[in-house]
């Protein structure tokens, strides 16, 4: 094995300069996603094989192989030998790690496998999919490919779908993943991969070459659509990887170039050498084994073991077909669901819907746009789970689906205006992560990184006209928001101040998208802030006097009067509340006692409807979890309440116990 360290310079052969680079990646990034920024500057090291298996595929079927010496600089090819002639029919030939072999057939897609030490063959054309045929056509060829991991990309699709999959030959079926969509909006006309989760991307307009890389076991970009060569390579047949970020590319009059790419210096240490002069352009397909060289990098993020937290707050929804869903984790990290009707809320249904993992922290609910409901939770592992409804109203769920990420902060869930479930979280870095659904009804694609830095708390999410607003608390206390668009994009982040606050704020939209934010400060005072118009700056923080919380706020627009409302856990724990003395005033009732039995949790307020319309209340656990909803009482005469505009009184219901395991 050759192991060779990359050294830190700027090539002559470099493309462009740094600031060429910069500006290019400012005006012709062509594709959907904000860029990260550059990994950590550190040695690359780089080890392969002695020899680059080579693997060509001709029109009478005959698969020849030829070894590259030393493919961690590049060097000419001697003469192949032919491995097999049973290959006609294939219009497209993939070669993996292995020595596993994928070919595509107008049928289908079939897999080989090569027993190199006896050269014999144990799986032959064995047929996995009726699929895949579309890669067989003319301008399709360059939408598949294969990494150094075994992992086959493809791209299809009007809105340029970005799906891999991976074979077990042992199970004789395609692993669990394989299909879903990780991206879309690539807008590439060919797609090459090289190091396990690295893909480059040729853009169709003018031929530049973009890469990324995805890492599987998190389910993050670990970067998206990098510009590494201004050049234009549209002149490309078939372009393959021996690993390790080499490239090995076939010229469209059948010269073969090598490159090697260093992620770290951003840079080509081996441009455009050629190896072969012509006599390439020929094949059928050309593919390199793409397990001769590897980076001896990884860059997949630490696990982030998340501690138990006692008790959480109760999360509450009401669904499509009318009923109310409730979800807590408690003390020992079961995460428990409750469903019930809001014209009898006392009969409440629970079950322990976590299995045998352990959970953490206050779930969230969403809802397909199906109906169905969804709950994602933070497993203690670190990573996001999530489970959904099997059918609405149903009392079945599905298998949990784990949606990695390796997240420190807990996750929530928003929606775009169109109606996309997108999950927000923060990682031990402190940096934001987010992945939105790749249409209704399915499945999330992979964790994209957004702008910003040094987080400590989970987001509050809201939909606002244009997209989802965010809420964050840095590390400092202090809360900054920023605009998050179904696209991708996120607007700048803003402070709301240098008011320091704990926990996690609350946050509504009144009519028009005009914004106000509770919070509490690490004395307990109850704070409030408000846009006086939609996307306008924020006024100073007020106090609403009078109250000393031992938690986070909670509020909501009451739909009885249209007054903004507040509960919250005082200190002597008893749930507390008031509300505007006149709508949209931001001047407060005297705070009021709302129930007379401790809780052991924050409180929730939610809006619902019930059979005489709509109305709210709020919930809490006291502290042997059992779950309690306080419901305003209406009066005979809605139109009295909104002109009294009088503290609301409320009737409590003592929900039906948790299971007890």
């Amino acid at each position: 094995m050759l192991t060779v360290h990359v050294m830190h310079r700027i090539s002559p052969r470099a493309l462009i300069s740094a600031t060429a680079l910069a500006a290019a990646l400012a005006t012709a990034l062509p594709l959907t996603g904000a860029l990260p920024s550059a990994p950590a500057a550190a040695a690359v090291s780089l080890t392969c094989g002695t020899n680059g298996a080579t693997y060509t595929l001709d029109s009478a079927g005959k698969l020849n192989r030829a070894d590259m010496p030393n493919p961690a600089v590049g060097n000419a090819l001697p003469a192949g030998n032919t491995i097999d002639s049973t290959w006609t029919g294939y219009g497209v030939m993939l070669a993996g790690p292995g020595a596993r072999f994928y070919g595509i057939k107008s049928d289908g897609l079939y897999y080989s496998h090569r027993v190199t030490a006896t050269t014999t063959w144990d799986v032959h054309h064995r047929k996995i999919s009726s699929d895949f045929t579309q890669f067989r056509a003319a301008g399709r060829t360059d939408d598949i490919t294969i990494d150094r991991g075994g992992y086959l990309w493809s791209l299809s699709g009007a809105t340029n779908d970005l799906r891999w999959y991976r074979y077990d030959a042992d199970a004789d079926k395609f692993i669990e993943g394989s299909g879903k969509i990780v991206d879309k909006g690539w807008n590439y006309d060919a797609i090459y991969a090289g190091e396990t989760g690295v893909i480059y991307g040729r853009d169709a307009t003018d031929g530049r070459l973009y890469r990324s890389r995805y890492d599987y076991t998190s389910q993050r970009w670990i970067e998206r659509h990098v510009l590494v060569s201004a050049a234009d390579w549209s002149d490309t047949k078939f372009m393959s990887s021996y690993g390790g970020d080499t490239l090995f590319r076939v010229k469209g009059g059948g010269a073969v170039a090598y490159y090697r790419y260093d992620e770290d210096t951003r840079d080509f240490p081996v441009y455009n050498k050629q190896v072969e002069a012509s006599g390439w352009a020929g094949y059928v397909s050309v593919s390199a084994a793409p397990d001769i060289c590897r980076l001896n990098v990884s860059h997949t993020p630490a696990a982030t073991p998340v501690p138990l937290e006692s008790y959480t707050p109760n999360t509450v929804m009401q669904a499509s077909d009318g009923k109310l869903e409730i979800a807590y984790t408690d003390n020992i990290g079961r995460l428990v669901h409750g469903r019930t009707d809001p014209a009898d809320i006392n009969n409440a249904q629970w079950t322990v819907i976590s299995d045998q993992e352990a959970f953490t922290g206050a779930p969230s609910l969403s809802a397909h746009s199906d109906g169905r409901v969804v709950v994602t939770a933070h497993n203690t592992s670190g990573s996001v789970w999530q489970r959904n409804q099997s059918a609405v109203g149903g009392a079945d769920w599905g298998n949990w689906i784990n949606l990695a990420g390796a997240m420190q902060q807990h996750p929530v869930t928003g929606k775009t205006p169109g109606g996309l479930m997108t999950q927000f979280a923060v990682d031990a870095d402190g940096k934001p992560w987010y992945r939105i659904q790749q249409r209704a009804n399915v499945d999330f694609m992979g964790w994209t990184p957004l702008a910003g830095t040094g987080f400590s708390g989970p987001f509050t999410a809201v939909t606002v006209r244009d997209g989802i607003q965010l809420f964050g608390r840095k590390t400092d206390g202090t809360l900054a928001t920023a605009l998050f668009k179904e696209g991708g994009t996120l607007s700048a982040w803003t402070s709301l101040g240098v008011q320091a606050v704990a926990g996690t704020p609350s946050v509504i939209v009144y009519p028009g998208y005009r914004v106000r934010v509770f919070a509490a400060d690490a004395s307990g005072n109850v704070l409030t802030t408000a846009q006086s118009a939609e996307g306008g700056a924020y006024g100073a923080w007020e106090t609403v006097p009078g109250i000393t919380t031992q938690g986070s706020p909670s509020a909501v627009i009451s739909p009885l009067t249209g007054l903004t409302e507040v509960v919250v856990r005082g200190a002597d724990g008893y749930v507390h509340g008031t509300g505007e003395t006149t709508q949209g005033s931001g001047e407060w009732r005297a705070w009021k006692q709302e129930s007379y039995e401790t809780s052991a949790t924050d409180p929730t307020a939610f809006t619902y409807t019930n059979p005489t319309g709509p109305t709210w209340a709020y919930t809490f656990r006291t502290a042997d979890n059992q779950t309690r909803i306080y419901q305003v009482q209406q009066s005979s005469s809605l139109s009295a309440m909104r002109a009294a505009a009088d503290a609301p009184t409320f009737r409590g219901a003592e929900l039906p116990a948790p299971p007890a395991e």
